[in-house]
């Protein structure tokens, strides 16, 4: 399933029933990353789609001004050229209303339920400091650590300005390192001094581990997660 373009609603505009079907087709396949807990990219689209069908909703009017538009007439003096929009059926608003009021419930319900989804994994993982953290916590290591595994995937994150738009209210930014095997011997203190050991130019890096009961897809979920509760806990 192809991603639901920004502009759906009004690509084959005059088709409020094939709109329906790919409205449907779109939330299927997102219905079904969520069963298989990969969250992102799909949960912030679809958030997108829904707060632009609110606004649409809203304001109706805005949407007229975006349609192509020719020269009505010239009045004057002094002179004035007028345009009058290219969508001129009224059967074209009739039809994306019947598109909204079909979409944007069902954007709404899943919505709910990724969210819900979201809040469920956030709750089960833990995020807990390596160490003692420096006087600048906003740039370290995050280890990512699921119990039944003996595999630790490490990531550099620093963090950058507040942002409204990000999870956490600041915007953090991953790069990964490597994956390390932990043990006994091998401890999350171990792999940390290993990482201060190799890459001097962060001698006193912020260290957290994130740790999970069970495996959630990283790029998709836990890195997602991690963004918003590293920002609350540096916060």
């Amino acid at each position: 399933m192809k991603k639901l373009q920004p502009d759906w609603f009004t690509q084959n505009w005059l088709d409020a029933e094939y709109q329906k079907y790919v409205v449907m087709a779109y939330l299927q396949a997102v219905q079904q990353n969520f069963t298989e807990y990969k969250l992102c990219p799909d949960l912030p689209e679809l958030r997108s789609h829904y707060d632009a069908g609110i606004r649409f909703s809203r304001g109706k009017g805005t949407l007229n001004a975006a349609f192509p538009k020719r020269v009505s007439r010239v009045s004057g003096p002094p002179p004035r050229i007028e345009y009058k929009s290219e969508v001129t059926d009224p059967d074209f608003m009739t039809e994306v209303d019947a598109i909204m009021e079909f979409a944007l419930p069902r954007f709404q319900a899943t919505l709910t339920e990724g969210h819900q989804r979201w809040a469920d994994i956030a709750q089960s993982l833990t995020l807990a400091p390596v160490g003692l953290l420096p006087l600048r916590p906003e740039e370290g290591y995050l280890l990512i650590h699921a119990t039944n595994q003996a595999e630790t995937q490490v990531y550099y994150f620093s963090m950058t300005f507040y942002s409204e738009q990000e999870p956490g209210g600041r915007l953090v930014q991953f790069r990964f390192i490597e994956a390390v095997q932990k043990s006994l011997v091998n401890t999350v203190e171990n792999i940390k001094l290993d990482l201060i050991r190799r890459h001097r130019y962060l001698p006193n890096p912020a260290t957290y581990m994130l740790e999970s009961k069970r495996n959630y897809p990283v790029q998709e979920t836990l890195l997602p997660i991690a963004r918003q509760l590293l920002a609350q806990a540096v916060a």
